[in-house]
């Protein structure tokens, strides 16, 4: 399994229209709004990079999205104890 989170910036009146969209969205399993520097964050998996990537780029030319930044996972979860 492939797993990324996006970062995505939008035009700010239109925040609430992107996360309705990015919760249809193929491979999309979790997304929020947020304050700082991004105004969404959303988890994004696939059974595999390449379906990851064509995910990604679906989801970067969604309408009112102006940046995002993908952090792609590459370990599994760390469990502290």
């Amino acid at each position: 399994m492939s797993l990324a989170y996006m970062m995505i910036n939008t035009v700010p009146e239109k925040v609430e229209a992107v996360l309705e969209e990015l919760r249809e969205s193929e491979g999309v399993k979790e997304v929020y709004m947020i304050y700082g520097v991004y105004d969404i964050i959303a988890e994004v998996k696939a059974g595999n990079v390449r379906e990851l990537t064509d995910m990604i780029l679906n989801i970067r030319r969604l309408n009112h999205i102006e940046s995002t930044l993908t952090l792609l996972v590459v370990s599994e979860k760390i469990s502290y104890s």
